[in-house]
């Protein structure tokens, strides 16, 4: 998980808030919940992204370097409809969209 505006004790304490999910509650917790410090750690090895907030980093990131870190195949999921769909399908990720039809071409 990378976010640039939550650290990871915020992130426990909505856990806690609003699910009533705690390390105690769920043993395992506390490790298989992996932050990362920025969003090409995030990505590295990873087979799929899922962008859900509207920060204007996410506009900007290098998405060639993230595609070129993840596992294949690489999928990107934009929760937000921020993210120019046909320039990173051209990169190569799979890409879906909240309210987007995916392109023919992929099935």
């Amino acid at each position: 998980v990378y976010d640039p505006q939550v650290e990871r004790s915020v992130m426990f304490m909505e856990l806690s808030y609003t699910l009533q999910v705690t390390p105690e509650s769920m043993p395992g917790l506390d490790d298989n919940l992996v932050t990362s410090p920025d969003p090409y750690t995030a990505a590295e090895g990873s087979h799929a992204i899922a962008i859900l907030t509207e920060w204007d980093e996410f506009k900007t990131l290098d998405y060639q370097r993230i595609y070129n870190s993840m596992s294949k195949p690489a999928f990107l999921f934009d929760g937000r409809n921020i993210l120019d769909h046909a320039a990173l399908r051209e990169i190569g990720f799979e890409v879906y969209a909240i309210g987007k039809p995916v392109p023919s071409k992929m099935f």
